[in-house]
Formats: structure tokens, sequence, C-alpha cells
């Protein structure tokens, strides 16, 4: 395929687009993950997945990775992974003659797309030998030397190391998502998909022609970025605002970010809708927030007809999420069911303690928003009416019950 010209770019942009489609209709609510996976690949930069255990991150690594014309190491690592795990055993034959060679078909050197779990458990050997394969895409043991062909290392972790040298270590992770379970409103779909992929109904998604990655990248390189330089330059600023620590490394690399966004967009220069990406080199839940919430005006041209989930996820701030929340909880007041005696209040019931415990979760209880706090408020009396045996009178927001 040649990128040289628009038109094989665009059938390039058009390939990833239908890759995405395929793999996160097979996934509920992991659009966003895969396609700043697929941005890390194309940008040539790794990808730190923060959530709690069970939230599919290995699962989708994996679908991504299969679907990708590359070759694959992926590892747990604990307390006491040995270096040669990940990075080779010594050559015995090698060693017989005084040289000592690791044996690294197969192993972590070798690997174009890598996903290590628990990634801040390594030791220091570990991480000292990760960290010039991220950097500088070497691998070297005494005096033994060779190039990593890496694209992209995606990592997780169930939480960010509070320890200095270890989050020094997370920062060389050019992009940050925090991964949470999945919806309560969209746990139907998640165990319809998650029976269909255990029985293996799903259809095997087709692998991207060979090169098409790596050509996107060379494309990506030729962007130009002279348009947004000021305007980025001036959200960097305003992100510093907020505590957040973004390196120079980091702001220089993130307008590989920029410019890959702007090809998926279908552009050969980069534009205000290109500038998302700023808000995923944050590592810090609480700051991503702040981020969102802060550059709502310089973030509200954001687009991208490929990358639509974590465009949402990047502009989607703590304002947008109250609305979504009382949204939500509007139309669950409008749900209740009509008779205390109906077998549907006990689940209603369910649903309502988990939206209050969302709520409570995402907001300080003195920074609500007004009409997040009315809606709260009549939630929590219906609670407390249920569990008390009085029967609710109607309010502004709730429904009238019968007695049983």
């Amino acid at each position: 395929m040649n990128l040289s010209d628009r038109g094989g770019a665009a059938e390039a942009v058009r390939l990833i687009n239908a890759q995405l489609d395929a793999l996160s209709g097979q996934f509920v609510s992991r659009r966003a993950i895969l396609e700043l996976i697929m941005l890390g690949l194309i940008a040539r930069e790794h990808v730190l997945l923060i959530g709690p255990p069970g939230t599919g991150k290995s699962l989708v690594v994996q679908a991504i990775a299969r679907s990708v014309e590359a070759r694959y190491f992926e590892y747990l690592i604990g307390r006491f992974t040995e270096p040669s795990e990940l990075f080779g055993g010594l050559d015995l034959n090698a060693l017989k003659e005084g040289e000592i060679r690791p044996v690294t078909g197969g192993m972590l050197p070798e690997a174009e797309i890598a996903f290590l779990d628990e990634i801040f458990l390594g030791s220091t050997a570990i991480l000292n030998s990760l960290l010039k394969i991220l950097n500088e895409r070497t691998y070297r043991r005494g005096r033994f030397s060779m190039k990593s062909p890496m694209l992209s290392c995606v990592a997780a972790s169930n939480a960010l190391p509070e320890d200095p040298l270890l989050a020094a270590f997370a920062d060389r992770f050019l992009l940050t998502s925090f991964v949470d379970p999945v919806e309560d409103d969209r746990l139907t779909d998640l165990m319809r998909a998650g029976w269909a992929l255990g029985a293996q109904e799903q259809a095997a998604v087709p692998s991207l022609p060979a090169g098409v990655v790596g050509e996107l990248h060379q494309a990506m390189l030729a962007v130009d970025l002279s348009p947004v330089h000021e305007a980025y330059a001036h959200i960097v600023r305003k992100v510093r605002l907020t505590g957040a620590v973004l390196s120079d490394r980091k702001i220089v690399k993130a307008q590989k970010l920029i410019a890959a966004a702007a090809l998926l967009r279908g552009q050969t220069a980069a534009g205000l809708e290109d500038l998302w990406p700023v808000t995923f080199l944050v590592q810090s839940r609480d700051q991503q927030a702040q981020v969102r919430d802060l550059l709502q005006a310089e973030l509200q041209h954001s687009r991208n007809p490929v990358l639509t989930g974590s465009v949402a996820q990047a502009v989607h701030g703590p304002t947008a999420h109250a609305a979504e929340l009382t949204e939500q909880a509007m139309a669950l007041l409008e749900e209740r069911p009509a008779l205390a005696s109906d077998p549907l209040q006990e689940i209603w019931l369910v649903r309502v303690e988990t939206l209050l415990a969302r709520i409570d979760a995402a907001f300080d209880p003195k920074a609500l928003p007004q009409g997040l706090r009315a809606v709260r408020k009549s939630l929590e009396s219906l609670l407390e009416t249920q569990s008390s045996g009085v029967v609710a009178g109607g309010g502004a927001l709730a429904a009238p019950v019968e007695a049983d």
C-alpha cells in the first residue's frame, strides 16, 4: 500500500477503522482502550492501563495484538520474576566459549508488541533493562547488545506506584488510561459478549495487512504540526496549573500523538481537533478529570471519525459526567415500579444503591452540582423510606406507590 498519495492513506485509515470496529464489537465499553493502543502503535509509543483486576485489560491487548501482523510477547510479572523470564536465558554454548549471550528468540527483546501485567512489581534489574528497550529500543546484557523492534509496550497495574523512582519509570509510558468495570446499564451487553467470546462465537478479526501500521507511522512523521504549536503550548501551560507534572520528554513526544490523530482524521496538517490526546499524558485520575474541565474551551473542537471513544473520554469532564449521572438518575426514578410488592422492586432498589455509590465515588458531597444533588437526595430518601418500611409519598421526582 502506497501512502504517498491521499488515496493510499485513506485506505489505510479505513482498514484501521474497520479493525477497531470489529474488535470493539467483542468488548463492551472498551473502544477507547483499543483506540489508545492503536494510537500508541502508530506513534510507536507506550501505553499504561490502570484498573482493578478482572476489567479485561489483558484480553483487550491480546485481541489487538492478534489482529496486527507483529511478534507478540506477554508476561505477568511478580516480585520473584527473574530477568531471564522476560529477556531470555544465557546461551550455554556461548558461555562455554566465555561469551555472555542471551537466547532472545521468542522473548521480549525481539517482540514488536508487548504486554506486561503488574509492571511495577518488577525488580530493579528488570526495570533497568526494560527502560533501555522502551527509551532506545536497545537490549543490553554485559557486552551483548541488540536492537529491539519494539513498536509499543502496553503495561498494566492495579494502581499507580507511590514510590518516586517507580513513578519516574511510569513516566516513560506516554499514554495513561484508567480502566473501570463496565457500567451497570451495560451489564446485559457484557454478559452476552462474554458468553459469546467464551463459546468462540465471535467472528475472527482478520489481521491488518503487513506494513500498514509502519506505513502510517511514516506518514504521521510528515504531518505538519505548525498550525497547532501555539495552541498546544497554551494547553500545556493550563494543564500545569492543575499541578500535573508534564516532563519535557512527554511534551515533545506527545506531538506524535497529535500528528497520528490528525492522520487518522484524514489530514496532512494538525488542527485544533487533534489536541485531545493531551488528557492522557496526565498520570493521575483526579488530575485527568481536572484537565477535562479546565480545557473545555480548548478541546471543544475535538473530533475524530476513527478514534471516537478516546476523544469522548478525553473531553468528558466532571461537568459532563454530572449531567450524565443526573440523566441516569432521572430515568431510574421514572422506572420505579408502581407497586412495592412488584418483584422488580428489589432489582430497582439495587440499581438505586449502585447509582448512589457511583455518584459518591465520582464527587465530593460538598461539591455536588445542584441538579445532581437534588436527584441524589430523592434517591436516598426513597431508599431510607423503603428500609424503614414506610410507603413514600409522591414528591416532585418520586412516583407514588401502593402499600403492600
